[in-house]
């Protein structure tokens, strides 16, 4: 014997469905992203999270003929290191009380930057940091600009 459903309790199941939908919906919409809190944004990219979208320049440091640009997100509350002056392989990281050093960043361009790391408020960010001589090897980063690279680090 088949149990057919009336019109009330369709539109009830009906009814059921969508809510359990809906609700489904919303916790999609509620679901935490990647990199969406503290120290989940470490050895993260600050142009890929958007970390970058209204950070402030806190920290210059002259070197090598060009400067290090420290930056910090109040809304993602990280730090990170931009590069601008000559075309020479630099290598630069960060580290913070929330966090070991970032990767390496290695790049031959005139502005390039590092990973960020997590560091709220006015927490210390230590920054490291080699820029090859712009006439070894013809400008290129192979394993050995390193050992002809100047290298320093600083804190902010």
């Amino acid at each position: 014997m088949t149990i057919h459903p009336t019109k009330r309790q369709r539109r009830r199941l009906t009814g059921l469905a969508t809510a359990a939908a809906a609700v489904a919906i919303g916790l999609v919409g509620l679901a935490p992203t990647a990199g969406a809190t503290g120290t989940s944004y470490n050895n993260t990219d600050p142009y890929a999270t958007h970390c970058n979208t209204g950070a402030s320049l806190i920290h210059t440091y002259y070197t090598g003929g060009g400067r290090f640009d420290m930056f910090y997100s109040g809304s993602c509350g990280t730090n990170w290191v931009q590069w601008t002056g000559p075309n020479v392989c630099t290598w630069k990281r960060v580290q913070s009380a929330y966090g070991s050093w970032t990767r390496w960043e290695k790049d031959k361009a005139t502005w390039s930057y590092s990973m960020q790391i997590y560091a709220p408020g006015t927490t210390t960010v230590d920054v490291e940091y080699a820029i090859a001589s712009a006439s070894y090897g013809g400008g290129t980063c192979d394993g050995g600009a390193w050992d002809y690279a100047s290298h320093g680090g600083y804190s902010v």
